[in-house]
């Protein structure tokens, strides 16, 4: 694989204010392009849009980012490490790839998988850590709820009629 790959990447950001999003995603870009292997051949930031429907006022913008890699895996790398929301490959219009070069490419993505493995199974532990510590503390103070006793009492309370009295 000795042909230089250009491609298209686009990428997203969102977060306040507007001007500091146009200033951070061009810092973002500059970043990139100081990776080895990477040269950025043109880039667009787009105007921030203000996010309607939301609590907060934020905002979202987006680059056109056309790119030169050196190799396909340094443009793996790079769509690891940045996470672009999309991708496309401008040229070659073939690539030709050996089995040590795929090999190599498949290992970075299966060490970042297991990575990310890692992190969630980290936060379901320290998720059911706290869940048990917050029933403690419920038990402790004395707020102790039982949802499934509540519920049953709450089907099966039936409200009082008023009798008449007869008079």
């Amino acid at each position: 694989m000795e042909k230089k790959i250009t491609a298209q990447l686009i990428f997203e950001m969102l977060g306040r204010p507007a001007s500091h999003l146009e200033e951070t995603m061009n810092q973002f870009l500059n970043k990139i392009g100081e990776e080895r292997g990477v040269k950025v051949l043109t880039k667009k930031i787009n105007e921030p849009k203000k996010i309607e429907d939301t609590k907060q006022e934020l905002f979202t913008t987006f680059s056109e980012t056309e790119m030169e890699f050196d190799n396909l895996n340094e443009l793996f790398r790079i769509v690891f490490s940045f996470m672009p929301s999309h991708i496309e490959i401008l040229s070659p219009s073939g690539i030709e790839i050996k089995n040590f070069e795929l090999n190599e490419i498949l290992n970075e993505l299966v060490i970042k998988l297991h990575k990310y493995d890692e992190i969630a199974k980290n936060l379901m532990i320290e998720r059911g850590i706290l869940a048990k510590q917050i029933e403690e503390l419920k038990q402790d103070s004395g707020v102790v709820k039982n949802d499934k006793a509540i519920k049953k009492i709450k089907k099966n309370k039936k409200p009082k009629k008023k009798q008449k009295r007869n008079n």
